[in-house]
């Protein structure tokens, strides 16, 4: 997905602050003890450490960034998705910078004649493992890789992390041992890492272990409904039964987290019936009708519990599996998500959303709980999807309805059609949906404000990647 217009200024501002460091400060000492009357070797050096310091002073970012308990995110109250994208372009920063810092001092020693000596001591192959670590990272992370092999993808990127971590550490210790503090950014990093893995284990302790219902929905989509659990915004799921790999864990978008509105209609409505045939009986008193009227309440009130729903697309990896179970052992970790979402939706008196496929699942509690105007424009793959949820949701407490089905949508004439026929107020237009989509929703949104600066209108985008 293209980087939003405040995201590129944050990215931008780190690349030229970076660029900046690497650039100014450097300063000649006449004499010095390391290259006498070598004055390009002796700035060679300089920069070089200092690309080398500049990557060790990024990486706490990096692993900051990519923690799902980043004290960051309730601080600025950005989404996860944000710092995951800053995560990579730091991280591809520190890279660059590492590579750069190890080939200055590869070329140097090579012209030395110092490169046979120098290469056999520790810190030196220490070195090599931490920046090769970094440079095999990098492209085993693209986001294809990501959502085609995500358990592997997985796995691969803490192993390697460990790996570059390490080699940074003793890198550091091995050639200066503890005296310049260089290492201290490697244990921030160990500390940041630590912090987010005890948060992780806290959040699952939480729920405990809990049983799914899987329902097969068609060849693409499943639904699992996790009941007595109530909880928001997105989470983590482990199926410690389905492969030997108990550690591996899928995010998804929480869909629902009471029972659907169809039960506790059908609850109210029987209530009322049943309390409308009590005062009809002409032999019960008005105390006896009283006290089956309550008792009949409760009953039906206990039926009512809450209820987690997830709707997942399966691949070719652990979900697929998850296609011959009715239902499995699940632990989640649970409670992330992105509250400034709802205050923007909710302020709005018209919101105006688009999903593409289980893109759904993310503006459902939007849809549910917006008191104003609402229209729904989603575009699904498949009817049986569409089946299963307006099943569970009926008609989004009244929010009008639009469906796409096996075609895609024309988001440009949708919201030029939306905007340019706004009544007074706000309009929120609310998006989630693939990385695709959402691009094409914010251009044809940037494109109709600057074309008409009377629209009084703001975009949402609602998505998670990783």
């Amino acid at each position: 997905m293209v980087p939003k217009r405040g995201q590129g200024l944050f990215i931008l501002y780190f690349v030229v602050l970076n660029l900046v460091l690497s650039a100014i400060g450097y300063q000649y000492a006449d004499p010095n003890i390391w290259y006498p009357d070598d004055k390009s070797r002796w700035m060679i050096m300089l920069i070089s450490n200092r690309l080398g310091l500049l990557s060790f002073a990024n990486l706490p970012l990096v692993f900051l960034y990519a923690g799902r308990n980043n004290f960051l995110l309730w601080v600025t109250d950005w989404s996860h998705s944000t710092f995951l994208l800053l995560h990579r372009w730091i991280a591809a920063i520190a890279t660059l910078q590492a590579i750069l810092h190890s080939l200055i001092y590869l070329g140097t020693y090579v012209r030395a004649g110092t490169y046979a000596s120098e290469s056999k001591l520790p810190y030196w192959y220490m070195g090599v493992i931490a920046t090769l670590g970094m440079f095999i990272l990098f492209p085993t992370a693209i986001g294809p890789i990501r959502r085609k092999a995500y358990e592997v993808f997985l796995v691969w990127h803490v192993i390697v992390s460990i790996l570059v971590v390490a080699g940074c550490y003793w890198h550091i210790v091995f050639e200066f041992g503890h005296q310049w503090g260089y290492e201290l950014w490697i244990i921030i990093c160990m500390g940041i890492w630590a912090f987010d893995r005890v948060f992780r284990v806290l959040r699952l302790a939480r729920h405990g272990i809990r049983i799914a219902d899987i329902t097969v929905i068609d060849d693409d989509y499943l639904r699992i409904d996790i009941a007595g659990l109530s909880t928001a915004g997105h989470a983590y799921l482990y199926f410690p039964t389905l492969t030997w790999r108990v550690w591996e864990n899928h995010p998804f978008s929480i869909a629902s987290t009471l029972t659907s509105q169809r039960l506790a209609a059908a609850t109210l409505e029987s209530l009322d019936k049943t309390d409308a045939d009590l005062e009809k009986q002409p032999r019960l008193s008005l105390a006896e009708c009283s006290r089956s009227t309550s008792e009949n309440r409760k009953s039906r009130t206990r039926s009512v519990v809450a209820s987690t729903t997830i709707y997942m697309r399966t691949h070719s990896g652990a979900t697929a599996k998850l296609r011959s179970r009715t239902s499995i052992p699940v632990i989640m970790e649970a409670g992330y998500g992105h509250e400034a979402f709802a205050s923007e939706c909710t302020s709005s008196p018209t919101l105006i959303v688009l999903a593409g496929g289980v893109g759904i699942t993310a503006v459902v509690s939007h849809l549910r709980t917006h008191l104003g105007r609402k229209k729904l424009y989603w575009g699904c793959r498949t009817q049986a999807l569409v089946d299963d949820v307006l099943g569970i949701y009926d008609d989004f407490d009244g929010a009008e309805t639009e469906l796409f089905v096996g075609r895609k949508m024309n988001v440009a004439e949708i919201l030029s059609t939306e905007l340019s026929t706004a009544g007074t107020g706000q309009v929120c237009v609310l998006v989630s949906g693939p990385s695709g989509m959402v691009d094409d929703v914010r251009c044809a949104f940037t494109r109709m404000i600057k074309r008409s600066r009377k629209i009084d209108a703001k975009l949402v985008v609602e998505s998670f990647s990783w």
